[in-house]
């Protein structure tokens, strides 16, 4: 057999496994998997003409490349793939933990990892729940010492956002009393709308678990490997708000000494990755899964009323327990990577993260970036360069910006605000918005693993001997200890 039948051989296996591992038969996932095989078929080019050593190393600098554009729009970034099926571990960091410092991202900095608390806080619910110490079934009400009498609904209703809870005002009311706080805090309405997103739902499960908290923090995070998660913010941190957490409920509960189950966690990327590697590992069981994947209802869209009780329309539900799933009918209004699998899920937060889990194709991917800084609420980012063949960087006409260009990112009463400015300090209309600071990197993750996978395969179907494949998963690996069998 040739190289050329090898790499062939290798490329059609990885192509048919993805597609046969698809969740769903939509225009949008036949898309994102063909322009996924195509690039694949240009990588097996290069496999039969080159080392695969040497296009591994391509790979590599063509994602760095990747994330260097996106690093632009923020001051620091931490990025990691994973594949777990091949033992493939590549961490990325760049840049400062703020502004105007000089400290440098690194694997030991702790982001703020805003709603992707929430994960956490399911994680945790379902873990009790495992162990018989919490039921995850049991209504609100009905729990002893409740605080929420008038909740009749299930916790796993709840954390799957089932539930529209509406409180008498924003509790983080500038200048509320704690009366207000917490006259507000116990006594939610049920709302007319559902499947609605909202942190008073993971503050109330919180709450209901707080005998459990030392368990969680000393058992459950310990068994994940997760030393440095949690919501103190010792080490070196960034994300957060005045060496605080950003999320204004969360710093006011922490006020009251509530541990918030929406916000508040600070952790690395690498954590995040641990995460993915418990639940490869049997952390949940499998009935757990389910319930952590399953939005808890067989209808695909929840009707919206306004104030008044009129209906004004329908939502798609696109959310399990905390986490957002793919829609059955494929639409592209979550963060799950289209034509991934039934047993993918991701989730993002407020602050710049995204963490991505492809758990029966083995793929996960964490995003971890500050564009709100330890040291101020506005967030300015000076244009240096623009890389060529960058998308995110351009003006309303579709030119990329001039070097000097400076995006600035203002948070009001919680809403983020964009102005660009030129280097003459006039405002530019965007094409993009800042928002949109993740959404190059997450594919760009996608395809780089596929390829690393692709790549590894090649190389060991090429290999001569077990000490050259034992070499091929040392290089591939990132130099990490997996620590599970191959």
């Amino acid at each position: 057999m040739t190289k050329k039948d090898i790499v062939l051989r290798e490329l059609y296996k990885l192509i048919k496994e993805i597609i046969d591992n698809k969740a769903l038969d939509t225009p949008i996932a036949e898309e994102t998997l063909r322009a996924a095989a195509t690039e694949l078929e240009k990588l097996a080019i290069k496999l039969i003409e080159k080392d695969p050593e040497e296009v591994f190393v391509e790979i590599i600098d063509e994602y760095h490349e990747a994330v260097d554009a996106e690093a632009l729009l923020s001051p620091g970034i931490a990025t990691i793939i994973q594949d777990s099926k091949e033992c493939i571990y590549l961490p990325v960091y760049k840049g400062n933990i703020g502004f105007d410092t000089h400290t440098h991202i690194s694997q030991d900095t702790r982001f703020d990892l805003a709603s992707i608390t929430k994960l956490f806080t399911v994680l945790e619910a379902l873990k009790l729940n495992q162990d018989g110490l919490f039921d995850i079934n049991q209504m609100v009400d009905e729990y002893e010492a409740s605080y929420f009498k008038k909740l009749h609904v299930t916790v796993a209703d709840l954390l799957r956002f089932k539930y529209e809870l509406q409180t008498k005002g924003r509790l983080d009311e500038p200048n509320i009393t704690s009366q207000q706080f917490f006259r507000r805090l116990f006594r939610p309405q049920i709302g007319p709308n559902t499947h609605i997103y909202s942190d008073i739902p993971f503050i109330i499960a919180k709450m209901l678990m707080a005998n459990n908290e030392m368990k969680f923090f000393s058992d459950y995070l310990g068994e994940l490997g997760l030393l440095s998660v949690g919501y103190d913010t010792n080490g070196t941190i960034t994300g957060g708000y005045d060496h605080r957490v950003a999320d204004p409920k969360a710093r006011l509960l922490q006020d009251y000494s509530i541990t918030p189950g929406h916000a508040g966690l600070f952790g690395t990327a690498d954590d995040l990755i641990k995460v993915f590697d418990g639940l490869n590992n049997g952390f949940l069981t499998q009935e757990s899964l389910d319930m952590l994947l399953s939005p808890g209802t067989t209808e695909r869209y929840a009707p919206t009323y306004d104030k008044e009780g009129r209906q004004t329309g329908q939502k798609p539900i696109v959310r399990g327990m905390g986490v957002y799933i793919e829609h059955p009918d494929g639409l592209r209004v979550g963060e799950v990577i289209p034509g991934s699998s039934k047993r993918a899920f991701a989730i993002t937060g407020y602050t710049g993260g995204y963490a991505g889990y492809d758990l029966q194709n083995g793929f996960a991917s964490v995003i971890l970036a500050n564009p709100i800084s330890i040291e101020a609420t506005a967030a300015k980012v000076l244009v240096s360069r623009v890389p060529e063949g960058n998308k995110t960087l351009l003006d309303k006409s579709g030119v990329p910006f001039e070097e000097g260009t400076t995006i600035v990112s203002n948070y009001v009463d919680g809403k983020k605000n964009i102005t660009v400015l030129s280097p003459d300090g006039f405002e530019l209309e965007v094409k993009r918005p800042y928002t949109n600071l993740m959404n190059g990197v997450k594919m760009a993750q996608f395809y780089t693993l596929l390829k690393l996978r692709l790549t590894k395969r090649v190389a060991k179907a090429l290999a001569k001997s077990d000490l050259m494949v034992d070499h091929i998963d040392e290089m591939y690996s990132g130099g990490k200890d997996f620590g599970r069998g191959r």
